[in-house]
């Protein structure tokens, strides 16, 4: 399962439990459920992001958690969720 995470400064979808920083969320196809249960998930990995980092933690762009070696916006999440 991916999930690209944009940042936004209006209502965001999960907010960084370290920062407060907000993302909005777009998810490859799945149930509700799966997203709600996916969510703890999403937030470690953006606490884990602050883990050793040296000023900011997360990029200033949309990434995907999973880790993705392609352009974000090229992701399933990003073309299944309707993000670009």
């Amino acid at each position: 399962m991916q999930v690209l995470c944009k940042p936004t400064t209006a209502s965001a979808d999960i907010y960084c439990p370290v920062c407060k920083k907000g993302y909005n969320l777009f998810w490859e196809r799945t149930s509700s459920a799966r997203r709600e249960e996916l969510m703890p998930i999403i937030q470690q990995a953006l606490r884990d992001q602050h883990d050793g980092s040296e000023g900011t933690a997360h990029p200033d762009a949309a990434f995907n958690i999973p880790n993705w070696s392609g352009q974000p916006e090229f992701s399933a999440a990003a073309l299944l969720g309707g993000a670009y």
